[in-house]
């Protein structure tokens, strides 16, 4: 019986890793989308459409945007607006009501470094999450 709770433990974190990873995606693409329309690189002023979207901005830029976004979202709300589309939010593992400037602002900053969030225990909680005393779960009633 035990084996059957490490499999849906094992199913139920590698689904909410994918909608992890698609929430970041879309927060990065809104990101890019602000950066390029208000922090265009000189060589890129010219270009349109998609690629104007994708590689015009600043890099810089759109990581502060990222950053700035996530951080505000996270410790007032739990959510980002990746998140919300993609049916997960940020909780405080010591059950308090808001994730929190603090916890947020280490989240971030942990989060920008990427390698903390690409390593992940048996639980799919991120080194970041660990570190912070935060996890992220699921919004939706029907996922697991």
């Amino acid at each position: 019986m035990s084996d059957r709770t490490d499999s849906d433990s094992t199913n139920a974190a590698s689904a909410l890793a994918g909608r992890r990873l698609m929430g970041i995606g879309l927060d990065w693409f809104l990101c890019l989308v602000i950066s390029s329309a208000f922090f265009v690189q000189p060589e890129y002023v010219d270009t349109t459409g998609l690629e104007r979207i994708l590689v015009a901005g600043s890099p810089l830029a759109t990581l502060a945007i990222w950053a700035l976004q996530h951080f505000v979202l996270v410790a007032l709300l739990g959510t980002t607006i990746g998140h919300r589309l993609a049916g997960v939010r940020v909780v405080r593992e010591d059950g308090g009501r808001f994730v929190g400037p603090i916890k947020a602002a280490g989240r971030t900053v942990l989060l920008a470094l990427v390698i903390p969030a690409v390593v992940w225990d048996s639980e799919g909680r991120g080194l970041h999450d660990r570190l912070m005393g935060t996890r992220v779960e699921s919004t939706r009633k029907d996922a697991s």
